[in-house]
């Protein structure tokens, strides 16, 4: 006949759970103030160790999950944020593209004091853009043409300076 699982044993798991690294079955005892030999018997009759796993296994889903939303949440504020940042940047640039009234095409009508200013705003529109690539999960780079050092056959190196070495361009 099989056993029966009262609230005194589900208790009784729960705690054996509850203790995590440090569990074992002198302390469930102690705790309840049966043998040890009567809480193996519930361990066994009540598949203590199969339902730590598949708790572990639940418990480890839903972290995972939680912690998935809050990634994705996260990513969705920084790129509002980035969003805010660049649309002055757009304005400031939007300002100086001019469109020639003979020829119809769009030129850039720039008046800055120094190329330290215009390299700030280029630098800081092309960080942002980045930054919104890479956390859409996308390249912020080429990355077709990169190699390794090991790619490399270096023998007959080092070459006089007269040497010309050509490449083919794409």
């Amino acid at each position: 006949m099989p056993k029966v699982e009262t609230k005194r044993h589900i208790e009784a798991f729960d705690y054996y759970y509850a203790l995590g690294e440090e569990r074992n079955l002198v302390s469930v005892a102690l705790q309840y103030g049966f043998s040890e030999r009567a809480v193996a018997g519930w361990s066994k009759d009540f598949n203590w160790q199969m339902r730590i796993a598949q708790r572990d296994l639940e418990n480890g889903k839903k972290i995972m999950a939680k912690t998935d939303e809050v990634v994705v949440n996260t990513k969705a504020d920084y790129r509002e944020d980035i969003r805010r940042a660049l649309q002055p940047v757009k304005a400031a640039i939007n300002k100086v593209i001019v469109k020639d009234t003979k020829t119809g095409e769009l030129d850039v009508d720039i008046t800055v004091d120094n190329a330290m200013q215009l390299a700030a705003v280029i630098g800081a529109f092309e960080k942002l853009v980045k930054l919104d690539l890479l956390l859409m999960g996308e390249a912020d780079s080429r990355t077709d043409n990169t190699f390794k050092l090991y790619d490399v056959d270096l023998s007959g190196y080092p070459k006089p300076f007269d040497v010309v070495i050509e490449t083919e361009e794409a």
